[in-house]
């Protein structure tokens, strides 16, 4: 593979356009078509399938790409060692984050890693999970926060706290009513030895309440719709959301019941007009975690980043 061909290959693969590849590169079109096919006719075989819109890769494409990959790695290991010093921190620290983590959990972990390594140029970016993950693979993501699971041929996950879902519901819902053994606020959940006693409630005493959840496709989502499935309830569904603080926010003007998860629900104001339920099932648990690419040495500041956390 040579590494001028590559470079061209790879934009149009990142591109899916030779058009728009030209013009991230600022050359021709043709020029760029004529790299491409010289890179296809050494290796003797199709990299692009052009029937398809957007192009696609072929099986041999794919290959290629995999390739890429793995020297953009070795590159990147490579610069980080010439730029790295035992004892002096400074270089570049990239975070990614859905809104919700981007706003509640990692401003008080920027704030704590600035104090010790200022020196450090801290970069947070704010997209969905899906590229997130794509940012990450491609290195213009150090550290990507979520509690979904990420493939772990791929990528490594360092834990940072656990964290359990559970449902909020409007005051004003009927079902509160008989649920007062159960039952807890926003202001009780902070308090940890009351935490440790919360009594879990069966799904099924929610049969009748209208549900606002997140879209499918997110960890949450489907958690719930495994509960639904354990406590044999069809979901009376009103809304249909993107995000957790949105549906937070919508059952606290009491739109219908949302699985939150406790993180969120300790993080933001203390939400008055709800309570929260503990949901009987081991569904609700689930991990917070910082993902890197496993393939790639840690940066100083990534490594830094990771050891501040384990102190905490």
């Amino acid at each position: 593979m040579l590494f001028h061909e590559m470079n061209y290959v790879y934009e149009v693969y990142r591109q899916g356009s030779f058009t728009k590849a030209a013009q991230a590169l600022f050359i021709s079109q043709p020029s760029l078509s004529q790299m491409v096919q010289k890179a296809e006719a050494r290796i003797g075989s199709p990299i692009f399938d052009r029937s398809t819109s957007p192009i696609s890769l072929t099986e041999t494409g794919r290959a290629y790409i995999r390739a890429v990959f793995q020297i953009m790695d070795v590159e990147a290991n490579f610069n980080q060692y010439l730029n790295d010093t035992e004892h002096c921190l400074t270089g570049i620290l990239t975070l990614g984050g859905t809104t919700f983590f981007t706003s509640y959990v990692l401003p008080p972990l920027v704030s704590a890693f600035s104090d010790l390594y200022p020196n450090v140029d801290i970069r947070l970016h704010e997209a969905h999970t899906s590229m997130l993950k794509r940012e990450l693979q491609e290195g213009a993501l150090d550290l990507v926060v979520d509690n979904i699971i990420f493939n772990p041929d791929v990528y490594k996950c360092h834990v940072y706290q656990s964290e359990q879902v559970l449902l909020a519901v409007p005051k004003h819902f009927p079902v509160n009513n008989v649920l007062g053994d159960y039952r807890f606020t926003a202001k009780e959940l902070s308090d940890l030895e009351k935490k440790k006693k919360l009594r879990p409630v069966s799904l099924k005493h929610f049969s009748e309440t209208p549900f606002l959840l997140l879209r499918e496709g997110n960890d949450t989502r489907t958690r719930a719709d495994k509960l639904f499935a354990q406590s044999s309830v069809k979901p009376l569904i009103k809304l249909q959301l993107d995000q957790q603080l949105a549906a937070y926010n919508l059952a606290a003007y009491g739109l219908g019941a949302a699985f939150i998860s406790d993180t969120l629900i300790l993080n933001a104001p203390p939400e008055e007009r709800l309570y929260f339920y503990n949901i009987a099932s081991d569904v609700v648990k689930r991990d917070i975690c910082f993902f890197h690419k496993a393939n790639r040495i840690p940066t100083a500041p990534v490594q830094a980043f990771l050891d501040m956390l384990d102190r905490q």
